[in-house]
């Protein structure tokens, strides 16, 4: 399950690259008034793909590592609950990861169905941009206290 690990923090990097991508065709556009372009649609499609890989790794690591469901099942919710490392793993993090999903892949279908090149933009810019910030205060960043030892990867 290392493996899985350290391809989930690789792929991190692989999120917030495609986000930062999709999120600045979407501004540009916005800004331009410019025509939502094959290249703005492949930039959602590129965010949300890897956002759904990095989900399925997520779940795979939640559900056979110590720190999410075998946690809470050899531990106890009462336990996990006070313990913030604990907590943050078995609940924070997986349920922000979660709601951003979510809410990107709510921004790529608003997207896809706006009646105009503007309403495109602006959909796809505004729930990229929530889903960023909630994935930036969910991951478990080495300088957030508590969390120097798991390292930037």
């Amino acid at each position: 399950m290392a493996y899985i690990q350290h391809f989930h923090s690789v792929l991190r990097w692989l999120v917030l690259l495609t986000a930062f991508y999709a999120i600045c065709k979407a501004f540009v556009g916005r800004q331009q008034k410019s025509a939502f372009s094959k290249s703005d649609n492949m930039a959602g499609i590129l965010f949300t793909s890897m956002i759904d890989i990095q989900l399925i790794l997520g779940l795979i690591l939640y559900v056979t590592s110590g720190l999410g469901y075998k946690n809470i099942q050899a531990n106890g919710m009462g336990f996990v609950m006070k313990d913030g490392f604990a907590r943050f793993f078995a609940v924070e993090h997986i349920s922000m990861m979660i709601l951003a999903l979510v809410l990107i892949h709510i921004g790529r279908a608003k997207s896809k169905r706006a009646t105009t090149d503007l309403g495109k933009h602006k959909s796809a810019f505004w729930y990229y941009l929530i889903g960023l910030i909630i994935i930036l205060a969910a991951i478990p960043w080495p300088f957030r206290k508590g969390f120097e030892a798991i390292g930037w990867m």
